[in-house]
């Protein structure tokens, strides 16, 4: 298993929207010593995260999740598309879409994303 991201810091899902290439981001503030953190998939094509973690570790999915997606949801995972896995030892959620994109800056939390404006984001 290739792991993507790790941190323990507070991430929240900050914006999906359906339309426009079905986008998700997601966002770590601004913190006293630390710089805000965006990250980032287009073209999603389905997900199941809640809506805030408190430390996140974001892995490549394996051949056994995504058939495991497929019958317990439904959801095929087409071999074009990258399957992050949320969880380290197990699935504690998934992202289908696009490759995993990571930004840090020192925006403010409502300040626009790295990754351009994204329709409806406050």
């Amino acid at each position: 298993m290739t792991e993507l991201f790790r941190s323990e810091r507070t991430f929240q899902v900050w914006h999906y929207t359906a339309a426009h290439g079905d986008r998700l981001l997601l966002r770590s503030p601004l913190g006293r010593d630390s710089p805000r953190i965006d990250l980032y998939v287009d073209e999603v094509r389905g997900l199941l995260l809640k809506p805030l973690y408190r430390g996140l570790v974001i892995r490549e999915g394996t051949e056994e999740e995504r058939e495991r997606l497929e019958s317990l949801y439904g959801m095929s995972v087409p071999a074009s598309a990258h399957l992050h896995v949320v969880g380290e030892d197990r699935m504690r959620g998934f992202v289908i879409g696009g490759p995993l994109l990571r930004h840090e800056d020192q925006g403010e939390f409502r300040d626009p994303s790295h990754f351009g404006p994204i329709p409806g984001t406050p």
